[in-house]
């Protein structure tokens, strides 16, 4: 896997998504596109991701299998969280099903697109992560946490260099999913078109990362929706 850095682009994601050099590319190789700032960061849904200076913005893409590409997003998540544990001691609450927060404020956000061919998938997995700043009043970043400046180029080789191996490596849901719910953050508002009721009680990420939880006191399981 190699990495392409950029100083300012209008985003790391979906960049060259259309070109058809982008899946002659992933046929041989996986590759990283990052940029120290983005003009137009791309975030869940319509949702814009404000880029300064200062943080960590990248996009992963890989030719993977059509089956594992809704495993892809939340492998991330799983990785994150286990390098900010292991690298820093510093233990993320995980917000489903692709957000990492610190306490209770947002430090990390993943966001994938994928494009299905066949048996294989060409994805793009975008990684935003608060290293310095903190754009919004309801982030964070790893700078406030440790209360120390972070060198976002440095950061970016040792989760690389760390995570490699995992990232080739295939993780089963069921183990992701037993990690993640330990961290499980679980007091939010609901906007699913099925639900009319906007106040539900989150109970855990199943095996098949759906998210199970509770309306109107009945249990039941979503495979998408906005958790806020």
């Amino acid at each position: 896997m190699y990495k392409i850095i950029f100083d300012n682009i209008d985003s790391t994601f979906n960049q060259i998504y259309q070109n058809d050099d982008f899946f002659n590319i992933l046929n041989q190789q996986s590759f990283v596109i990052q940029s120290f700032k983005q003009n137009r960061g791309v975030g869940r849904g319509n949702k814009n991701w404000e880029s300064p200076h200062g943080n960590f913005y990248v996009t992963l893409n890989q030719k993977i299998k059509s089956k594992d590409v809704l495993n892809k997003s939340f492998k991330l998540c799983f990785l994150i969280h286990k390098y900010f544990k292991k690298k820093y001691s510093i233990i993320l609450q995980y917000k489903w099903p692709n957000d990492l927060f610190f306490n209770h404020k947002k430090l990390v956000g993943v966001v994938s697109k994928s494009k299905i061919i066949s048996q294989n998938a060409y994805t793009q997995i975008g990684i935003g992560i608060n290293i310095n700043t903190s754009p919004l009043p309801i982030s964070i970043s790893l700078a406030n946490i440790l209360s120390n400046k972070i060198s976002v180029y440095d950061f970016s080789n040792d989760f690389f260099k760390s995570t490699r191996n995992d990232l080739n490596k295939s993780i089963s849901n069921k183990k992701m999913v037993n990690y993640l719910n330990k961290f499980l953050l679980s007091k939010f508002k609901l906007k699913h078109p099925h639900f009319k009721s906007n106040r539900i009680k989150v109970i855990k990420v199943e095996n098949d990362l759906s998210l199970l939880i509770n309306v109107n006191n009945i249990n039941k399981k979503i495979f998408f929706g906005e958790l806020s």
